[in-house]
């Protein structure tokens, strides 16, 4: 995370208040409110001096009225505003409306009706607008979405107006600039959080030079499907010391192993193995083995680690959760068909500049000297390009190595040979406009099919 202005200290916003803006990743944000929470107020005011207003339903005069009326208790206080689109751009409607109708198709309704109510709020339309003028779906997602797109969108918003629900009040901006541009009563914080922001406009200069704007980022691998080695270890030995806990090299080398993107997911998991140790300090690789959850599993739709691993049983369901995800089956192909390009491109590294030191079972620690050489002594393979595996960050290309063992390169042939006759069916044939699902179940066969087998071998002659 990257803090554009910082209080001098925490005494002095105890004393002066002041107005922060966080956006970003939606738990990092919550976490940054809660530790500004829990430094500003006392836990015996929170239940009348904290104010909380959801931004996606902001009565901006109300909001106006509350922060200038002084607390009935007194002492300090502070009003956080929730999620507000005050401070997008309208280039940030189509990724509200992806987000509304991921979330809707997953099943997750609160999160489909709070991004559905951030869009509508955005783009200024009211009830009337959605009711009336059906056109005011294609001008959110463009001519390149799919019908089915289009009707879940509106089928969403019809579902969010018929709960009661409504987006905000027009012209909050020049309201809550007014707000933030006045002095605030002393002793009161002022929080705005939102999903994102767009730094040209006007309301996030005025907020950015009055107070202090905060941008809470997940730091992801660039080619992997996880947290970035360095932001991870950092958060898991942050939340382990503060539980009075530590945990062994090993032990958390086979964490990462197994931890996804979601920071919320990662919390939960934290939470289960303190408490799983209970008085006993130290974290053990056994012990993440016994609790800690494989985020790579079906349940959390990461379908090409599961295909790394050639299990028919994991990897049939994997692939139908990821086909309630994507808008359209191709995503999930073309998807395949770089990942396992990637292995093709790891398997031949393994016989060539891996060639002498690559060891079968080698640790990650053990991998890193031997990656460095590797490295300087082919500096033509780390200019960056799509299958340039030696530019990937350390972890994800150990693992892509480790995972090709398990492929010979005639299999991967095979396995690309099928990729494209599963994207000539999808694009050409009755089967793909109707059955595109059963195309790829049967490309997930071909996958899991061992190489030798007699399946294989028979496709092979025929």
């Amino acid at each position: 995370m990257s803090m554009k202005k910082k209080a001098s200290n925490s005494e002095g916003a105890k004393t002066l208040g002041g107005i922060y803006l966080f956006f970003g990743d939606e738990f990092l944000v919550k976490e940054q409110v809660n530790k500004l929470v829990v430094d500003f107020l006392d836990p015996k005011l929170r239940a009348t001096n904290l104010m909380i207003f959801d931004g996606v339903s902001l009565d901006a005069a109300g909001l106006l009225s509350n922060v200038r009326t002084p607390s009935l208790f007194g002492g300090p206080r502070v009003i956080v505003i929730e999620q507000t689109t005050l401070f997008m751009g309208r280039t940030d409607e189509r990724k509200l409306a992806a987000k509304a109708i991921e979330s809707w198709k997953a099943g997750e309704r609160k999160a489909a009706f709070r991004a559905m109510g951030q869009l509508l709020n955005l783009a200024g339309l009211g009830p009337a607008d959605v009711q009336d003028d059906p056109e005011w779906v294609n001008q959110i997602l463009g001519d390149s979405a799919r019908p089915d797109e289009r009707a879940t969108l509106a089928r969403l918003a019809e579902a969010f107006l018929e709960g009661g629900r409504a987006a905000g009040v027009t012209g909050d901006e020049t309201l809550v600039e007014e707000l933030v541009l006045s002095s605030l009563p002393e002793e009161t914080v002022l929080v705005f959080t939102a999903p994102a922001v767009d730094k040209r406009k006007k309301i996030f200069k005025t907020v950015e030079q009055q107070g202090h704007v905060v941008e809470c980022s997940v730091q992801q691998e660039k080619y992997g499907t996880g947290l970035e080695k360095g932001f991870f270890e950092e958060r898991v030995r942050d939340v382990l010391s503060r539980a009075g806990k530590e945990i062994a090299p090993e032990a958390i080398e086979k964490m990462y192993s197994r931890s996804g993107k979601e920071i919320r997911q990662l919390e939960s998991e934290l939470g289960k193995l303190i408490g799983y140790v209970g008085e006993r300090r130290k974290i053990t690789g056994p012990d993440v083995e016994a609790l800690f959850s494989d985020s790579h599993e079906a349940a959390f739709f990461d379908l090409n680690n599961v295909l790394r691993t050639a299990d028919i049983k994991r990897c049939l369901p994997a692939l139908h959760e990821n086909l309630k995800l994507v808008s359209h089956p191709l995503q999930t192909l073309a998807s395949i068909a770089t990942e396992f390009r990637r292995l093709m491109v790891a398997r031949e590294m393994l016989f060539t500049v891996f060639r002498s030191s690559w060891k079968r079972g080698m640790t990650y620690q053990g991998f890193l000297p031997v990656l460095k050489r590797v490295r300087e002594e082919n500096p033509g393979m780390t200019h960056k390009a799509k299958f340039s595996l030696l530019v990937m960050k350390d972890y994800p290309l150990y693992l892509y190595l480790k995972d090709a063992q398990r492929f010979p390169m005639e299999k991967l042939t095979r396995i690309m040979e099928a990729v494209l006759e599963a994207d000539v069916l999808m694009k050409s044939s009755k089967l793909g406009a109707h059955a595109p699902r059963a195309i790829l179940e049967n490309l997930v066969l071909t996958i899991c099919t061992p190489a030798d087998s007699k399946a294989d071998r028979e496709k092979k002659a025929g």
